[in-house]
């Protein structure tokens, strides 16, 4: 029997390597709507920062943004990241329709849902009635579903924007399982 310094496994136990340290951004609101905040100390703060959400909720309420500007402002940022990341399979073509739906609302001082602004990736094994679902497969390249997933359809319920389908492994079963 191998001692314990001999034995590989204790060996390989000592000499992980870590992973790099992944990048953090830091900014108040999201990055889209502002520059990103620089942090002057490291003390925690005292209060937990107000949500995204509802950051952009209060800024479509009291009218210093609208809606079409937070969907244009995030298209044109998915057209200038998205050739380098590759996140999206596909980016839906109703957006701005949606949006100028959610700034009627607001003029015609409608009841808007809690998630009224905010966009959100669906990925591409989740169905959308509007969108290709994939699952990441060209054998479904053309495959477009009768139906909303019912988290989609909570999503669109409450406000949201699904704003395209999130790329993934061929049929979500990649090398990480």
């Amino acid at each position: 029997m191998l001692s314990t310094v001999q034995n590989p496994r204790f060996l390989l136990r000592q000499c992980r390597h870590f992973p790099p340290k992944r990048r953090r951004f830091h900014s108040s609101t999201p990055l889209f709507l502002s520059q990103p905040q620089t942090l002057a100390s490291t003390d925690p703060p005292s209060s937990p920062p107000q949500s995204q959400i509802l950051t952009i909720r209060d800024n479509l309420l009291n009218r210093r943004t609208t809606a079409v500007e937070l969907a244009q402002l995030a298209l044109t940022r998915l057209r200038i990241t998205e050739p380098q990341i590759h996140s999206f399979i596909s980016v839906s073509e109703t957006v701005l329709r949606e949006a100028e739906e959610i700034d009627a609302k607001i003029a015609r001082n409608e009841e808007l849902g809690p998630l009224a602004g905010v966009f959100v990736g669906v990925k591409d094994n989740i169905c959308t009635a509007d969108m290709p679902s994939t699952g990441g497969s060209r054998i479904l390249e053309n495959y477009r579903p009768p139906f909303d997933a019912t988290a989609v359809k909570r999503v669109k319920d409450c406000g949201g924007i699904v704003v395209g389908k999130t790329n993934l492994d061929e049929f979500w079963y990649g090398k990480y399982h």
